[in-house]
């Protein structure tokens, strides 16, 4: 069974030019993904294996702006989950969410809502909480208290996987970007000009990636002993992160 929970404080009327902002967004993404472009195969399957050799319990999962859920839900297929909580503030990936979650044996829950207060606000524990291209979006010092917050989830056993940009050691934001456009040009060759420039709109406004010494610094500091890097995709501006005790 799905349960569906919308947040009060979203707006049942929703601004058409935000709305075909998503649609543009989410239209590129989709086809990164189909191309693989930001190796979700590779991810998918990293996940998948962390799932079932380093954490092999049941556990309760946690997708945090779960987007369409097509990754999460493919690395959930044969482990132990016994309850997935998928939350994103749009309401059309939700709905693509809805569909993809079919396939899970066990509970789930989506919840329209943004993750930042997802988390601070969540009332009951979680094993597992992933998230992927998306905690980059915040601050350095709101990283933090998210992943603060979620140490207090997981409690002494879970873990906390991400998937994110990450900028070469004493790499500034804007030698990154430009790293990012050069490499991502090379490398994702089926874009049109109308793509790239939805995606370097949205990266120049709204990536803040971190170092793989910030990343492990923040993990630290909000009370994870244990820091891995598990995998960096071909191009190095991707990495993922396995937080635990």
């Amino acid at each position: 069974m799905v349960n569906i929970l919308r947040c009060a404080s979203v707006s049942s009327v929703v601004d058409e030019q935000a709305m075909q902002t998503f649609r543009d967004q989410w239209q590129v993404y989709s086809k990164l993904v189909d191309h693989d472009y930001l190796s979700h195969q590779a991810v998918q399957v990293i996940l998948h294996r962390q799932l079932v050799t380093d954490f092999n319990r049941p556990f309760r999962f946690v997708d945090l702006a779960c987007g369409d859920a097509r990754l999460t839900v493919a690395a959930l297929q044969g482990t132990p989950v016994i309850h997935y909580h998928g939350i994103d503030l749009s309401a059309p990936a939700l709905a693509k969410a809805r569909e993809t979650v079919g396939t899970l044996a066990c509970p789930v829950e989506l919840e329209q809502k943004d993750f930042v207060s997802a988390m601070r606000e969540r009332p009951v524990p979680a094993d597992v909480v992933w998230i992927g291209l998306a905690l980059h979006h915040l601050q350095t010092t709101d990283k933090q208290v998210l992943m603060h917050e979620v140490r207090a989830a997981v409690g002494a056993d879970g873990r906390f996987l991400i998937y994110e940009p990450v900028r070469n050691e004493a790499e500034s934001r804007p030698e990154y970007l430009t790293r990012f456009e050069h490499t991502s040009r090379s490398a994702w060759p089926a874009l049109t000009l109308e793509e790239w420039t939805v995606i370097f709109t949205h990266v120049r406004a709204a990536d803040f990636p971190e170092p793989p010494s910030v990343w492990a610094r923040l993990g630290r500091e909000a009370g994870f002993s244990d820091v891995r890097n598990l995998f960096t995709d071909p191009t190095g501006l991707y990495s993922v992160f396995c937080f635990g005790l």
